[in-house]
């Protein structure tokens, strides 16, 4: 007897987990409460545990096509010298691609897999016995129940689980540059001056994803891009990608961190920020989303009930998740908040991140994908 679903939410965990659920023989219903399905944001990076799931489950092609696969990640200071250079291969793989390409790939694949998408349906609160009710009243039974809204999740709180949501003192300003001028090279460049970071990288053939990163106290950064003069005194070899930079609109957000007593309720679950929102220092918002989608459906296919099902999920991947949450924090913190007096120090500190093993590997250990769990999965 075919099982049932209801997911709330329709963006990278929403439609990621209704495509692999409807393969695996699940009737889904995705309810997003906008009129279209939209990502709101420029750039978007994907990496490996997010490929793997995505290629396994016959959604890759169509992200591949709309991206950039990266070649290196250099790590640069102001005068141009090379700080540090990791190759992005193996379990270090790293797309980068727009995020609108990304979501409408997805809802693609989840409407090619069966799945419903109900555009203009906001959910008003999910119920752990396993059911929707929407802003109207109407409830939807379901055997599984998933709360995707997002970091805020209203979802998430009306199930009755603690959460606390951190705003951290770092902004970030992302850009979608229409051009590749400054990105010829298929590499992530990241450039470090002071408590100031601005990075770049192909986002497809035409496009550049480039970011600035710096702390929320610093008004000279945060006039960007009306004013660049800060940033072009912390990074002078940069001018040209400043004058593109002022040419566009930034999308500007702080750091936020969410944590979440548990992941699931009865027959409730809560998926991707919602359960574990954190610094985009890693670059794992999406792939441990995308990765926790494919561990719920492996569990919830496999045991004999939801409510069993749950907490052996959450008990597989959730380690990932905090672990890696920690390590963005870090990162952030050690770019943010470096004591002055031993601001010499600070580069050693980033060098035995990407380069000591014992804590390279521990940072990066979602990279890893599901073999770094203790899930036995079975191909959908």
């Amino acid at each position: 007897m075919s099982r049932h679903a209801e997911i709330a939410g329709g963006g990278i965990g929403g439609l990621s987990l209704a495509t692999m659920l409807a393969t695996s023989g699940w009737s889904v219903r995705v309810h997003e409460r906008a009129p279209e399905i939209r990502e709101a944001g420029t750039g978007i990076f994907l990496k490996n545990n997010a490929i793997e799931v995505l290629d396994e489950a016959g959604m890759f092609a169509r992200i591949d096509a709309e991206a950039v696969g990266l070649r290196r990640s250099i790590t640069m200071a102001r005068d141009g010298r090379v700080l540090g250079t990791r190759p992005l291969n193996g379990s270090g793989r790293l797309l980068a691609l727009p995020r609108q390409a990304l979501i409408q790939s997805l809802y693609d694949s989840a409407v090619a897999a069966g799945a419903e998408i109900v555009l203009d349906s906001t959910v008003r609160s999910v119920d752990p016995a396993g059911a929707l009710v929407l802003a109207g009243g109407r409830r939807l039974d379901a055997d599984l129940v998933v709360a995707a809204d997002g970091v805020h999740s209203r979802l998430r709180d009306g199930l009755g689980i603690a959460s606390t949501v951190r705003r951290l003192p770092t902004v970030i300003h992302r850009y979608m540059l229409p051009t590749r001028e400054i990105s010829t090279s298929p590499d992530m460049i990241e450039h470090w001056s002071g408590r100031y970071r601005v990075a770049t990288a192909p986002c497809r053939e035409d496009l550049t994803y480039a970011f600035q990163v710096f702390p929320e106290n610093d008004r000279g950064a945060a006039a960007a891009p009306r004013d660049m003069s800060s940033w072009t005194a912390a990074f002078p070899r940069l001018g040209r990608l400043f004058e593109l930079m002022g040419e566009q609109e930034p999308i500007t957000s702080n750091y936020l961190v969410a944590h979440a007593s548990s992941w699931h309720r009865g027959r409730a679950a809560i998926l991707g920020d919602a359960a574990h929102g954190m610094p985009p220092t890693l670059g794992q918002g999406a792939g441990l989303t995308v990765m926790n989608a494919r561990a719920l459906v492996a569990v919830v296919t496999q045991a004999a009930s939801v409510e069993d099902a749950l907490p052996a999920w959450e008990a597989a991947v959730r380690p990932l998740a905090d672990t890696t949450q920690r390590w963005a924090r870090r990162y952030d913190r050690v770019t943010r908040s470096w004591p002055r007096p031993v601001r010499f120090l600070r580069p050693g500190a980033l060098w035995a991140m990407r380069s000591v093993p014992q804590i390279r590997d521990r940072m990066l250990i979602a990279d890893r994908g599901l073999a770094a769990t203790t899930l036995d999965v079975t191909p959908l």
